[in-house]
């Protein structure tokens, strides 16, 4: 699931750098920043500290708010599971090693989660039953239910009960998704699939279907419909904060904003200079900095440092049969309606 903003995003990364150690920071994934951005959707968006709000990776909040603890302890324990399951599967010796790295972070996330008061007993339980289930697989939603049911429990135990709902339908959504995707290495590799094991299924219309069953607020309804749609190859896949214009526009783009800030906040001419770089290297970001200091510790981001190498050096090419020949449209099938980059050029009607 895209992130929509940077706090929730770079607030659960830090939130497990700063409780669970800095190699914890990798098991972040996109499922539970959906979840504490639910979570504060219904909570209320609580008081942002500068760390937060800082786009240096390095920087430590002191202060952490419960709720992006919550979804990184449970980021935590999902990621244990997930590699006690693989390593169970395959036997191979990098799980059980990854197993035991993960194994004291695992235990601090489990503690603070039973200490809220969280059935994780009960979740175990339930995520233990799916090799029986697989063993003797009736239906989809049969195979589908340890994930469903361990999603709807995370999603209730930190929001309003009427988040389970939502929360079983979404998992439901994960695992039919992998399975999805996955079809064609575990094909190869021999490994369990549900969808192979149901063959008249329909898996992208299954998909389809169970993400406008997900009762949720009408912004996240449409991030979740463009991504899901994304990764089932319906819609191109589109990098988000990543440069799309020539080097020549990027440059005037970073002159200009180097200007704005010269303007706003009387600098000198070096800390002009080091900002026009970092807006012609990170546009995205530095576009989204909101004083000097805070644009030249953009470097020191690790989502702007991949977005800065996987920047394309071509201008986008207009897709055929373009009903509108503006001679701008990069992406006739809105593909960019999700993006909030505000560098894509997609400002017609196509």
């Amino acid at each position: 699931m895209r992130h929509a903003g940077r706090i929730p995003y770079c607030g659960t990364c830090k939130t497990l750098g700063v409780r669970y150690g800095q190699r914890s920071r990798m098991l972040l994934n996109h499922d539970t920043v959906f979840l504490a951005e639910l979570l504060m959707h219904y909570a209320g968006e609580p008081e942002w500290t500068a760390p937060y709000r800082s786009f240096n990776c390095l920087a430590k909040p002191k202060e952490i708010p419960a709720i992006l603890d919550y979804a990184a302890a449970v980021t935590v324990v999902l990621a244990h599971y997930r590699v006690a399951d693989h390593r169970e599967d395959s036997g191979r010796w990098i799980w059980r090693a990854a197993a035991r790295i993960l194994s004291p972070q695992y235990r601090r996330a489990a503690a603070h989660l039973r200490q809220r008061g969280f059935p994780l007993d009960e979740l175990e339980a339930i995520l233990g039953t799916q090799r029986e289930r697989e063993a003797n697989p009736k239906s989809l939603a049969d195979l589908a239910e340890p994930t469903a049911a361990a999603t709807a429990m995370v999603f209730a135990h930190g929001g309003p009960e009427e988040l389970y709902r939502s929360g079983h339908r979404f998992g439901y959504l994960i695992y039919v998704l992998d399975a999805f995707e996955d079809s064609a290495k575990d094909a190869r590799s021999g490994s369990f699939n549900a969808l192979a094991r149901f063959p008249e299924i329909d898996g992208r219309a299954e998909i389809l279907k169970t993400v406008e069953e997900i009762e949720l607020p009408e912004e996240f309804r449409a991030r979740l419909r463009a991504n899901v749609e994304e990764r089932l190859g319906m819609r191109p896949r589109v990098m988000c904060c990543v440069a799309r214009k020539t080097l020549r526009d990027r440059w005037s783009d970073a002159v200009a904003f180097g200007r704005r800030m010269r303007d706003r906040e009387r600098i000198g001419f070096a800390v002009f200079a080091a900002a026009v770089a970092v807006a012609l290297m990170f546009p995205h970001h530095a576009r989204g900095s909101m004083s000097s200091r805070e644009c030249l510790t953009v470097p020191f981001n690790l989502m702007a440092l991949s977005s800065f190498f996987a920047t394309p050096a071509d201008k986008p090419q207009v897709k055929k049969g373009c009903a509108n020949s503006c001679g701008n449209c990069c992406c006739c099938d809105s593909c960019c309606d999700s993006c909030d980059c505000g560098d894509c050029p997609c400002d017609c009607d196509c």
